[in-house]
């Protein structure tokens, strides 16, 4: 096997296993899938409504907020969403301009939910002028939350949380979710923080879930993702997953810009990335059945659907080995495997037979240091 001219490959088998997304370029807009209270206001003959709702909103603040329905925002929210949008004013973002957002009725238009085979579901962002993004967040209401009621932090859960997501051809952002368990009328909430300045849109969303209740599925916990250390920038990071005989079901790939690379950020970026994309894995702290990934370390973990398994391969620009020992020991191959020892050599797993004794973990076998390593390794 030939490490020279190749990236290094760092089959990082994890039992613990680790891996999100963060800062592409987003828009002023709102949610148009499902339609947001305002974008469903404008659709509805702004200057006399259809919708019952609307005209209410309309008497209660003008048709303007409808032609702009792309604003609604708060300048200098900065993350800190519920300092700045009280209690009652979750719709309008506490912007006056839509105050009518946040008329208590239970008559806003809605738009029927249900989740794909995966259940997941496809949220469409509709764009208008360019930003940088900081956070996407998606909140439900909860089930005992009545249609009509005074919309307020504690009536939601959290329930997705994404990074960067590229502009698709069609003007929108796909933001793809997993889609809690509810059943009937329910408003979901977004917020969208900006990374380029402290401004931040909100989205309300008037829905109702099809179908019963949903029930998600079942994720098992695989271990803890445990960043060792900073990464190199330009380092590929990719999750791949496999089914219950061994093949490969899925994979997703990341690659850290600059400053994604450490020990607390880089998790971060590629448990954004796998949340948003795959079907069988997810990474981060589990709380009441969402998952969602944090800023950390140690603390997110890799949970997947029954019957699957993982394998997180990383490859670092200029390094010439397969693995950062022990890391993926188990699976090294006699004769071909390359690891970087606790010393920063390289060590080659002997040919076999004598080449089994690389995945035995144990003191006596660790390459360069153990009494018996040269049994196992020859320098490389």
């Amino acid at each position: 096997m030939s490490h020279r001219n190749s990236r290094a490959l760092l089959a990082v088998s994890l039992a613990l296993g680790g891996l999100a997304a963060a800062g592409a370029v987003q828009a002023h807009g709102t949610m148009v899938k499902p339609m947001s209270r305002v974008y469903a206001c404008y659709q509805g003959n702004p200057e006399n409504p259809t919708n019952p709702a609307c005209a209410a909103a309309k008497a209660a603040g003008g048709a303007q907020a409808f032609y702009d329905w792309a604003g609604v925002n708060q300048a200098d929210a900065a993350g800190n969403h519920q300092a700045v949008v009280p209690d009652g004013k979750l719709c309008s973002g506490n912007n006056p301009t839509y105050t009518g957002l946040d008329l208590r009725r239970s008559d806003w238009q809605t738009t029927p939910i249900r989740p794909d085979a995966q259940g997941r579901y496809t949220f469409e962002f509709k764009g208008a002028a360019p930003h940088a993004t900081r956070e996407w967040k998606f909140y439900v209401t909860r089930e005992t939350w009545k249609p009509g009621s005074e919309l307020r932090w504690s009536d939601l859960e959290a329930f997705c949380t994404l990074g960067n997501t590229a502009l698709s051809a069609d003007g929108t952002y796909k933001l793809n979710c997993p889609l809690p368990k509810r059943t009937g009328p329910h408003i979901i909430y977004n917020t969208w923080q900006r990374s380029d300045s402290n401004e931040a849109f909100y989205s309300c969303m008037d829905v109702k879930f099809e179908g019963g209740s949903t029930t998600p599925p079942t994720w098992l916990d695989a271990g803890a993702l445990i960043a060792r250390g900073a990464l190199p920038v330009d380092t590929s990071v990719e999750l791949r997953v496999f089914n219950g005989s061994g093949g490969d079901a899925e994979r997703v790939s990341t690659t850290l810009p600059s400053g994604q690379t450490a020990p607390t950020q880089w998790p971060l970026y590629v448990a954004r990335k796998v949340n948003s994309s795959a079907v069988n894995a997810r990474i981060g702290v589990m709380n009441n059945g969402v998952i969602t990934p944090v800023a950390s370390a140690t603390a997110n973990r890799v949970y997947l659907k029954q019957g699957f398994t993982h394998q997180v391969d990383i490859r670092t620009p200029g390094e010439d080995f397969d693995h950062l020992y022990p890391a993926g020991i188990g699976s090294y191959v006699p004769g071909q495997t390359v690891v970087k020892g606790s010393d920063g050599k390289l060590y080659a797993c002997r040919p076999f037979p004598e080449g089994a004794w690389c995945n035995i973990n144990a003191a006596a076998y660790v390459p360069g240091v153990g009494y018996a390593w040269r049994d196992a390794w020859l320098p490389y």
